[in-house]
């Protein structure tokens, strides 16, 4: 009766539809033939060549459905520095985040407080899922962003800023932090002396503080 629910509601065959194993291996064993072992998370290392079997083939079923989520390590040390994010809604620490750099909605002409985190680039046009294509917005302002007429897109730089272009072809630049928010502790002052901030120098990592 489950699978019966689940195959009327979803439109997908009743049962299982799909497991998530978190094969972990380089692109160079993925894609190029590498023969370096690969790594299953609640077993441990697998050959390489099982492993693309496993990716590519799908353990055998007829219609795999393959995800690749993409791990970014540190040159040398290894270490896992990033991730991409495979989900269509903001996962609470990266919610987290897009609140503290924002600090209120992004919309340049708006400062109230930030109520949707928002996709820069559509999700369902590929946009992905990170704090480089997220910003914090208001209600009204999300649900107006999504009308026709409004664009919206991120402009490199050493600081996160979004271009949004209006139905009359103005475009407004917001850079984070919102213009209206103070600029992070240990942010360089622009009146003093060679750039160099006027308080204490503070290491580059700056840790949010829980109330």
């Amino acid at each position: 009766m489950a699978d019966a629910l689940v195959e009327r509601v979803t439109g997908t065959s009743g049962g299982v539809s799909g497991v998530e194993i978190q094969l972990v291996m380089t692109d160079r064993t993925f894609l190029q033939g590498d023969a370096e072992p690969a790594r299953l998370p609640g077993y441990g290392t697998i050959p390489a060549a099982w492993a693309r079997n496993v990716a590519l083939t799908g353990a055998g079923h007829t219609e795999p459905s393959l995800w690749v989520r993409r791990l970014y390590t540190a040159p040398g040390s290894g270490d896992l520095v990033g991730m991409d994010s495979r989900a269509r809604l903001f996962p609470a620490g990266l919610k987290r985040f897009l609140q503290i750099r924002d600090d209120t909605c992004r919309t340049p002409y708006c400062d109230a407080p930030i109520r949707h985190h928002d996709h820069i680039a559509a999700w369902h046009d590929g946009g992905s899922t990170s704090a480089g294509n997220g910003q914090g917005l208001c209600e009204a302002c999300n649900h107006t962003k999504e009308t026709p007429g409004w664009t919206a897109q991120q402009v490199p730089g050493p600081r996160h800023t979004v271009a949004t272009t209006t139905p009359t072809g103005h475009t407004y630049h917001s850079t984070a932090p919102h213009s209206t928010a103070p600029p992070p502790p240990g942010t360089p002052h622009p009146c003093s002396p060679a750039g160099r901030s006027t308080i204490t120098q503070l290491p580059r990592r700056v840790a949010g503080v829980r109330a």
